[in-house]
Formats: structure tokens, sequence, C-alpha cells
């Protein structure tokens, strides 16, 4: 399934028990809507396992960030297993200096964060 927006491109697809959400593109203040709409989608259709793959996620503001940070804590409450594949560039510089793996599973490729979801 693809979705568009103005700024970002959004791709689910099913992998080895586990659906991905694949991010292309700008998550701010406007697309954030968007991708919430997609991804409270996948939060009714996806029981075990949700990757949020941010590999090509080119720019985040605070809007976008903090959007997904509090969804993922919300799915994590739901006792369901979220992973985010860790983005490249400064949105990846951003992540990790916001030490937000302490709070969210994030894994550098797709490949590990579905070996970790057999564990």
């Amino acid at each position: 399934m693809l979705r568009k927006n103005m700024a970002i491109e959004v791709i689910i697809r099913g992998s080895r028990g586990a659906t991905v959400v694949d991010f292309h593109g700008r998550l701010d203040m406007h697309s954030r809507w968007h991708v919430k709409a997609i991804i409270n989608q996948c939060c009714h259709t996806e029981r075990e396992h949700l990757i949020l793959n941010l590999q090509n996620l080119t720019f985040v503001d605070s809007a976008g960030l903090g959007f997904l940070v509090l969804f993922s804590r919300k799915f994590q409450d739901l006792h369901r297993r979220i992973t985010w594949i860790q983005p490249q560039g400064c949105v990846g510089d951003l992540i990790e200096s916001l030490q937000l793996q302490d709070l969210i599973s994030i894994c550098p490729t797709e490949q590990e964060a579905l070996s970790s979801s057999s564990l």
C-alpha cells in the first residue's frame, strides 16, 4: 500500500511476521497528520511487531519526532513490539543525541529488526 503527501511518502508492507512502515522524505508538523492516520491503521491491524523504517527519512521536526515517540510508547503500553530502523544523516544524529534508543528499540537494519521479533 502506498500513501503520498507533499512532504512524505509512506509504504506499508508485510515481512516475515511483522508489518514494516517505510518512510521517505520529511516528517514535519504538516505531514504528521497524514502519518498519524496511517500509523493508527497499523495499530489496529498489527498485533505482534511493527517496524518503522526511518532510513530514508530526510528531515524530522519536533512535532514529527514527538509523534513517533508518543506513538511508539503507546504501542509498547499495549504490550506489542515496536522497532525503529535507524535513520541516516542528521535525523540519525538527532535520534542518537536524544538517546531515544533508551526508550525505543532501534536497529541498524531491517534484517536485525526482523531477527529481534523472534526474541
